[in-house]
C-alpha cells in the first residue's frame, strides 16, 4: 500500500472525526465507539507506514492524528490492566477476523455516507444516493447476520459471541437511527 492509499484512508478518518466534532462529540470513549469501524484501517496505517510517513499524515490530517492518539492511549490503558474479561479466550479464525474487519469498515463507510447526506440539506435532490445507502445498509445487515451465524457454527465461545454482538449491535443501532432520520 502506498502513500496515496494511506492518505485516502487518513482523509476518511479525518472527515469522520470532523463530523463528530461538529456534533459536539469529544469524549474519548464515545469517539472510540463511534469510530470502531476505522480500527482495521488505522491498524494498516500503523503497521505499514514508516515513521516519517506517519508523521506526514498526522501533520496533514489533524483529526486523523487525534483519533490515532485516542486509540493509542486506549490500547496502552487496556494493555496495562492486570486482567481483562477476554483473557484466555480462543482467538477467532483468521477468515473471521478479516470478515469482522470488513464489516467494521463497511459500517463506517455507511455511517459516513448517511451523515454526509443528512448534512447536505435537501435530501430530495439526493434520493438516488439515499436509496443506494439504504441498499448498502441492508446488505451490511445481511452480511452481519451471516458473520454471526458462521461464528456460532465455528463453535466460537459464548463470551466471544457476546463481545461480537455488543460491538456490532451498537453500530447497527447507530446505522438504523441514521437510516430512519434520512428516510
Amino acid at each position: 500500500m502506498g502513500m496515496n492509499e494511506f492518505r485516502r484512508i487518513a482523509t476518511k478518518i479525518d472527515q469522520h472525526m470532523q463530523q463528530l466534532s461538529a456534533q459536539g462529540v469529544s469524549d474519548a470513549q464515545v469517539i472510540i465507539n463511534r469510530m470502531m469501524g476505522y480500527v482495521p484501517d488505522l491498524h494498516k496505517i500503523w503497521i505499514e507506514t514508516s515513521d516519517s510517513q506517519l508523521m506526514a499524515l498526522s501533520n496533514e490530517f489533524p483529526e486523523f492524528y487525534r483519533y490515532a492518539l485516542i486509540m493509542e492511549e486506549a490500547f496502552d490503558a487496556e494493555r496495562k490492566k492486570e486482567s481483562r474479561p477476554y483473557d484466555g479466550m480462543a482467538p477467532l479464525a483468521e477468515q473471521h477476523k478479516q470478515l469482522g474487519g470488513q464489516l467494521l469498515t463497511t459500517a463506517a463507510t455507511i455511517e459516513r455516507g448517511y451523515q454526509a447526506l443528512l448534512g447536505s440539506g435537501n435530501l430530495s435532490v439526493f434520493r438516488p444516493q439515499v436509496n443506494e445507502m439504504n441498499v448498502r445498509y441492508q446488505r451490511w445487515l445481511f452480511d452481519l447476520e451471516n458473520f454471526k451465524n458462521a461464528l456460532h457454527e465455528q463453535g466460537a465461545e459464548p463470551k466471544a459471541l457476546a463481545y461480537v454482538n455488543e460491538a456490532f449491535d451498537r453500530m447497527a443501532k447507530r446505522l438504523q437511527a441514521l437510516q430512519v432520520a434520512i428516510n
